[in-house]
C-alpha cells in the first residue's frame, strides 16, 4: 500500500507583513484655516489602539489540507495599519486584506498550534490569537469489496422466524417477523447495505479519523463492546455500555439507544456520530469528509441511483447495514429446524441443554418464565398488543431500588412510569457479549443469572411479571444445578457463522 504524501512548506520568516490604511488616512490631508487650533496650551495627542477581528477564534485543518480564516482590521484615528502574523514551523499562511489562507503539509501526529495576528498603527499594537487544532488523515485505505456484492436484501429467514410455534396459552409470543421494523422508504438493499458496510467500518466518520462505529460495535462479541464503557474519540468513556446490534432489525417500536431516545435506527445512526464523546463531528463536516473520499462516489450511485452524498443517505445506508445483522444459525437453530415447537427437547442439546431451554421458557412456580421479556425465537422484547396504550418496549428488571443518575426511558419520554426502564436488546449472541445491562455491571452471565435468581430490586416501575402477589420483587431461586442449565442453554444462541461472516467484517484493507 503506497499513501501519497506532499513535504511540510514553513514560513520562511518570522512575521507576513501586510502594510494598509485604514479608511480616512491621507498624508497631504490639511485642517480648513477655521479649523485650525486655537493658541495656548498643547492638547496631548491620544492615539486609538487598532481594531482587529476574526470570525473564528478557533479552527481544525487536517493535515495536507487548506482552511480560509476572514479578519477585519481598522484604526478609529486613521493610522496607517500593518498586518503581522507569527510564525508557525507547520502552518503555512498567506493572507489578503481580510483574509487568511492557512496551509498544513504532512504530520506525524496530530497536534495544536497558536496563530498571533497582530495590528500596528506605529504607537499601538493589538494581538489576538487564533488557535489552530490539526488532526491527521487516515491512512489511505484499499477497499476489499466483492465484484458480486453480498447478499444482504434476500437473507432467508427460518420458519421458526417466520411462524409462532409456541402453545397458544404463552402470553407475549409472536413471530421474530411481526416485530421487523424495516421502514417502507428504506428497505435493504444489497448495494445500500454495502455502502453502509463501509461507512460502518470508516474512521473518517470521527473528528480525529480514529473512530469507526466498528469501534465500539465488534463483530467478534456480537457487535458489542468488551470494555464496560466504550472509549470515544478523544479517549473519554461513553456514558452506557455498547448494546449488541445483531437482530436489531426485530424490535417492534423501531425505537435505538438504552432510553429509546431516537425513534427510528435511521435517526440512531447519525447519532453517535455527532455525540462529543464519541465521534464528535457535526453533519455538514460528515457530508464535507466523505464527499473528498474517492472511493464514495460510486458506492453511493449504486445504492441511491446518483452520487450525491447528503446525510440521509448516509443514515439510510448505515441502517440497511444494521438491520441486515440477522443471527439465525446458532446451535439452537440446527435443534429447533428438527423439532415441531421450541417447548420440545431438541436432539442436538445435551440434557443440560435442555433443561436450561425449559427452565427459560416455562413457569417456574407461578412465575412467569424468561420468555415473557425475550419473547419470540429471536428473543426480543414482546409486541405491544393493538389495544394496548402502552408507548415503549423497555423494562425494569430490578437492578436498582430508585433511579438517581440514569432515569433510563424518561429520559426521552418524561413519563414517570418509564423511569429506570430500559431497552430489552436480543439474546442472540449473548454469551460473547460480556459485560451485561445498560451499564455493564455484570461482568459475567453467572453474575447476571443470579440476579434474576435472588438479586431482583423492588424499584417503583419493576416489570409488573416480576412482582408477586404481594407486590415484592419474585424470587427464581435457581439451584446451582439450574443455573448452570440456563448458561448451558444461553451459550446455544451463539452463531459462530455470524461472528466472523465476511459480509459483516470490516471491508478495508489498512
Amino acid at each position: 500500500m503506497v499513501t501519497s504524501k506532499i513535504a511540510i512548506i514553513s514560513v520562511s520568516a518570522a512575521f507576513l507583513i501586510l502594510t494598509q490604511t485604514a479608511c480616512g488616512g491621507s498624508e497631504d490631508s490639511s485642517t480648513p484655516d477655521s479649523e485650525q487650533p486655537t493658541l495656548g496650551t498643547p492638547q496631548p495627542v491620544v492615539n486609538t489602539p487598532p481594531n482587529i477581528n476574526l470570525s473564528v477564534n478557533d479552527i481544525t485543518i487536517e493535515e495536507n489540507s487548506t482552511r480560509s480564516v476572514s479578519y477585519s482590521a481598522s484604526d478609529d484615528d486613521g493610522d496607517d495599519i500593518t498586518i503581522s502574523i507569527s510564525d508557525s514551523p507547520i502552518i503555512t499562511v498567506s493572507h489578503t486584506s481580510n483574509e487568511l489562507q492557512l496551509r498544513v503539509g504532512e504530520l506525524d501526529a496530530s497536534t495544536s498550534q497558536t496563530l498571533l495576528i497582530s495590528a500596528d498603527d506605529g504607537q499601538n499594537v493589538t494581538t489576538v490569537s487564533l488557535a489552530v487544532n490539526i488532526v491527521l488523515q487516515p491512512e489511505s485505505a484499499l477497499l476489499n469489496l466483492p465484484e458480486t456484492p453480498f447478499n444482504y436484501a434476500n437473507t432467508p429467514l427460518p420458519d421458526h422466524f417466520i411462524q409462532n410455534r409456541f402453545p397458544d396459552n404463552f402470553q407475549f409470543q409472536s413471530a421474530a417477523i411481526e416485530s421487523d421494523n424495516t421502514p417502507i422508504d428504506n428497505p435493504i438493499t444489497d448495494a445500500g447495505a454495502t455502502l453502509g458496510r463501509v461507512l460502518f467500518y470508516d474512521t473518517i466518520l470521527s473528528a480525529n479519523n480514529s473512530t469507526s462505529c466498528a469501534s465500539c460495535h465488534i463483530q467478534a462479541h456480537g457487535f458489542s463492546d468488551s470494555r464496560q464503557l466504550s472509549i470515544g474519540f478523544n479517549g473519554e468513556e461513553t456514558r452506557r455500555h455498547s448494546m449488541g446490534l445483531a437482530n436489531a432489525r426485530f424490535y417492534q417500536s423501531g425505537k435505538f439507544f438504552w432510553d429509546e431516545r431516537a425513534s427510528s435506527l435511521e435517526q440512531q445512526v447519525l447519532m453517535p456520530i455527532q455525540d462529543e464523546v464519541e465521534m464528535g463531528l457535526a453533519l455538514t463536516e460528515l457530508v464535507e469528509k466523505i464527499s473528498a473520499q474517492s472511493y464514495y462516489p460510486a458506492l453511493f450511485t449504486q445504492a441511491f441511483g446518483d452520487s450525491q452524498i447528503s446525510s440521509e443517505h448516509i443514515a439510510m445506508a448505515l441502517a440497511q447495514f444494521v438491520r441486515a445483522m440477522v443471527s439465525t444459525d446458532a446451535k439452537y437453530d440446527l435443534g429447533r429446524a428438527s423439532v415441531d415447537n421450541p417447548l420440545q427437547a431438541f436432539p442436538n442439546f445435551t440434557q443440560e441443554e435442555n433443561n436450561g431451554k425449559r427452565l427459560f421458557m416455562t413457569f417456574r412456580d407461578g412465575i412467569p418464565p424468561c420468555t415473557s421479556c425475550h419473547s419470540s425465537e429471536a428473543f426480543v422484547g414482546p409486541l405491544i398488543a393493538p389495544d394496548s396504550n402502552a408507548t415503549t418496549l423497555a423494562s425494569n428488571n430490578g437492578l436498582d431500588e430508585s433511579s438517581d443518575e440514569d432515569l433510563g426511558v424518561f429520559e426521552s419520554t418524561g413519563i414517570n412510569g418509564h423511569t429506570g426502564k430500559f431497552k430489552v436488546p436480543s439474546l442472540r449472541n449473548i454469551a460473547v457479549r460480556p459485560p451485561y445491562m445498560h451499564d455493564g455491571r455484570f461482568a459475567s452471565l453467572e453474575e447476571t443469572i443470579e440476579h434474576y435468581s435472588s438479586g431482583i430490586k423492588p424499584h417503583p416501575t419493576l416489570q409488573l411479571l416480576l412482582k408477586d402477589d404481594n407486590g415484592e420483587p419474585v424470587r427464581y431461586n435457581f439451584t446451582p444445578q439450574e443455573q448452570a442449565d440456563l448458561l448451558a442453554f444461553l451459550n446455544t444462541l451463539t452463531d459462530e457463522s455470524f461472528l466472523v461472516d465476511e459480509k459483516f467484517s470490516d471491508p478495508f484493507l489498512r
